[in-house]
């Protein structure tokens, strides 16, 4: 694109503005002409015609055609008259200047017809059979109301067209010279603008390329010499400017550099972690994937990044759910294990925790979730669990031969003495008490350990946890006085009903108070507690909350579990009495894990135990073992 100089645009601009000017005053002063020749011209046509039709209006009434003749021919004398005509009440030619062998004819054309049938005087712009453009004026003579005929005259357009012409020669003319003056003039100011102009531009280019070092002498005290001083007082501004910006621009690419080192150590940190991290913004939108996280969500960072949550982790919600209550909440979440589905529709165990993510100051900037990969853990749990189940399997094996054992010598002796002492009536007496018992104590055994090794079948209905725990302590209110055992219910207002089976609930209730008053010889305190669950109790599954989970807590002062034996208080067959199987704890367990919930303990030597249990209020189906927490 061609570059005008500040002197052209000048130039070009006055002369734009002057075409302008003298085009609007052309054709309005043309205009105007125009209007005042035209004016003056139907005046002239329109008074010849009333005249003529003024002194037809004898000749007319009188039939007096010679006399009409005359009149048209007076009149066509006129200047600029091309044609006269008078026609009669019929719209026939009476008289014609220019045609009078037209007399008696009807004229034919819409002008001529128009023109006969006016009742008003007529002006029409029209061209003649000689190729003559005039104006045509009509004129009707009327006498007492009663049209008589038309008086019809034609007046030539030429000299109005030479007199518009030489008018608008003379606006040309004078245009021009206008034009010539006016250039004349602006070449001159704008010779005195562009100079000083020009050493501005030329300066300010120099600026442009950095050389700061520019000053222009003001030549005049107008406002172009204001302006040249207040170009010096720029540059030496920005050559200030530019000094500081220097020396700022060094000190901020050392800090640049230094924070450059810093992301990229932390982003090799990130990358080197073998947990996933993602993070949220405050809207829920992803910000952030490390690349654990990538590889075990199968998103790559670009295509997650500014994505809902719940739309990322679509297929495992309980991501987006925890991730969603910490923004909400603000208070973090550890170590949930859930199972993470894979954008290739794979599964694997993770732990999954959250936390407030904050910037400078404390603000908040969003949430930070970590994703930890513990298949090998889960493995090793699993490993862990068929090595504690070969234990217990030989544990149960050994307490089963021991349980077995003393009824079966009982059976085996009298077996052997009943050919020899079978007559003897005190040995057929005791034979009849202790094989029978014997018998049903193996049988119990038995019944016990299927109890244990079946699938449960269940009846749920909604139970009321209080009235089921006053249930079971209602069996043991005797021995509770007769031990100077004091009871305390803790039971909260708002404890909600759940769906459970009532019978083995109550089951398990009773043995837990059993086991508390065992462990309680010389009297005590025993502290039954009823309430909603909280935060920190073992769930099984992240969809848990502290909103739909209740717990139990029966707690004693008693003599404490043995830390050694903490590890196999709910195996078969093991007890710390005198009697009993050691089936009630495992029993117990089994219930609970039925109902989905979890059971748990804590114990001090010498200082009493608690056992803790969290149900939910509708359970869900038995899980498998590997969603199972370890005891």
């Amino acid at each position: 694109m061609r570059v005008r100089s500040l002197r052209a645009q000048l130039l070009l601009g006055t002369f734009l503005v002057s075409v302008l000017v003298m085009t609007a005053v052309i054709v309005v002063v043309d205009h105007r002409q125009r209007v005042a020749i035209v004016e003056e011209l139907q005046r002239r046509g329109d008074a010849l015609a009333r005249n003529l039709a003024a002194i037809s209006h004898a000749p007319l009434l009188l039939y007096n055609f010679n006399a009409l003749e005359q009149n048209v021919d007076q009149v066509a004398t006129e200047a600029d008259v091309v044609y006269a005509v008078v026609l009669d009440s019929d719209g026939k030619v009476a008289a014609h200047s220019r045609h009078p062998e037209r007399v008696g004819i009807l004229l034919r054309g819409a002008a001529h017809e128009r023109a006969a049938a006016t009742m008003e005087p007529l002006t029409q712009e029209m061209v003649t059979n000689a190729g003559v453009a005039v104006y045509d004026f009509a004129v009707p003579v009327m006498v007492d109301g009663r049209k008589w005929g038309t008086v019809r005259l034609g007046l030539s357009k030429a000299r109005m067209d030479a007199e518009i012409r030489r008018t608008r020669l003379e606006l040309g003319a004078l245009t021009m010279v206008t034009l010539l003056l006016g250039g004349m003039a602006a070449a001159l100011v704008a010779r005195r603008i562009a100079r000083p102009v020009q050493q501005l531009a030329e300066g300010a280019a120099a600026i442009s390329r950095g050389e700061l070092n520019q000053r222009i002498e003001p030549s005049t005290g107008d406002e172009i010499g204001r302006l040249a001083a207040a170009f010096n007082d720029m540059a030496a501004q920005l050559l200030q400017q530019r000094t500081a910006l220097e020396e700022a621009h060094g000190s901020l690419r050392r800090q640049f550099e230094e924070l450059a080192d810093l992301k990229s150590y932390t982003d090799n940190i990130l990358g080197s972690l073998t947990s996933g991290i993602v993070t949220i913004d405050l809207d829920g939108r992803v910000v952030t994937l490390n690349p654990a996280a990538e590889l075990l969500t199968g998103f790559f960072r670009g295509e997650a990044a500014g994505r809902y949550c719940t739309e990322l982790f679509a297929h495992t919600p309980e991501i987006s759910d925890l991730l969603t209550e910490t923004l909400a909440t603000r208070a973090p979440i550890a170590s949930v294990p859930l199972r993470l589905r894979r954008r290739n529709g794979t599964t694997l165990p993770i732990e999954f925790s959250t936390a407030p993510l904050k910037g400078g100051e404390g603000k908040d900037l969003g949430v930070i979730g970590v994703f930890r990969d513990v298949t090998l853990v889960r493995q090793l749990e699993s490993d862990l669990r068929r090595s504690d189940r070969l234990a217990a399997l030989g544990t149960l094996a050994a307490g089963l031969a021991h349980e077995i054992k003393n009824p079966l010598t009982s059976l085996l002796t009298f077996s052997r003495h009943l050919d020899r002492k079978f007559d003897d009536p005190n040995f057929r007496e005791r034979f009849s008490s202790v094989v029978p018992r014997e018998l049903e104590r193996i049988n119990g055994i038995v019944e016990r350990l299927l109890e244990l090794a079946r699938p449960s079948r269940m009846s749920f209905t909604l139970v009321r946890l209080p009235e089921l725990i006053d249930r079971a302590l209602e069996l043991y209110v005797d021995q509770f006085d007769d031990r100077r055992v004091e009871v305390v219910r803790e039971y909260a207002r708002d404890v909600p009903s759940i769906q459970a089976d009532k019978d083995a609930l109550y089951r398990v209730f009773v043995n837990l108070v059993a086991n508390a008053l065992d462990a309680m010889p010389r009297g005590g305190r025993l502290t039954v507690r009823a309430g909603w669950a909280g935060t920190g109790d073992p769930v099984r599954m992240a969809r848990w909350r502290p909103t739909n989970r209740v717990k139990v807590e029966i707690q004693d002062t008693g003599v404490g579990i043995e830390p050694s034996d903490t590890d196999r208080i709910f195996n078969p067959f093991y007890t710390t009495r005198d009697s009993g199987t050691g089936l009630g704890l495992a029993l117990a367990h089994k219930i609970i894990q039925d109902h989905g919930g979890a059971i748990s303990f804590q114990s001090a030597r010498g200082h009493g135990t608690t056992f803790t249990i969290v149900l939910l209020l509708v359970p869900d189906p038995p899980s498998s073992p590997a969603d199972e927490l370890p005891r």
